[in-house]
């Protein structure tokens, strides 16, 4: 398995990781210990974002919370990442680049709930966003170098 692959694999548990600590602030409402570290001003703050409503997608009433994606896309990207890197020794950019543009046009509409419609931006949502870009760069270089 090259460092490629470790890497890709290392920024995917870090966002399991955040996931689980943005979906414990999501089901306890952002009164568990360690939730005031996410409201840092009224529009840097994770509790106006959840106190929104507009925290489900699909949104409306049969939408699933929002961090039950991430609990589920950076576990699918450990799996594939280790699936290719024993399968191949490297990632399959072919594969994952697209798959993970898909999780890139999905942050372009969260960017645009917390901008554009709660006017208001959630640093842990942010912080698994940025994850998802760097882990689109090791797919993008996986790709370009195959």
């Amino acid at each position: 398995m090259d460092r490629l692959t470790k890497a890709f694999i290392a920024l995917a548990a870090i966002g399991i990781a955040v996931a689980v600590y943005h979906g414990y602030d999501e089901v306890t409402s952002y009164t568990g210990p360690g939730s005031t570290v996410c409201n840092l001003s009224s529009f840097v703050s994770c509790s106006s974002v959840f106190a929104s409503g507009d925290v489900a997608f699909p949104p409306g009433p049969y939408g699933l919370p929002l961090y039950i994606y991430g609990l589920v896309w950076f576990p699918l990207m450990v799996v594939l990442g280790f699936w290719y890197g024993r399968k191949k020794g490297t990632l399959n950019g072919e594969v994952l680049f697209p798959v993970l543009m898909v999780g890139n046009l999905f942050t372009i509409y969260l960017w645009y709930v917390e901008l554009g419609v709660i006017h208001a931006l959630c640093p842990v949502c942010i912080s698994m966003y940025l994850l998802n870009y760097a882990m689109t760069a090791a797919g993008a270089k996986a790709l370009l170098s195959s």
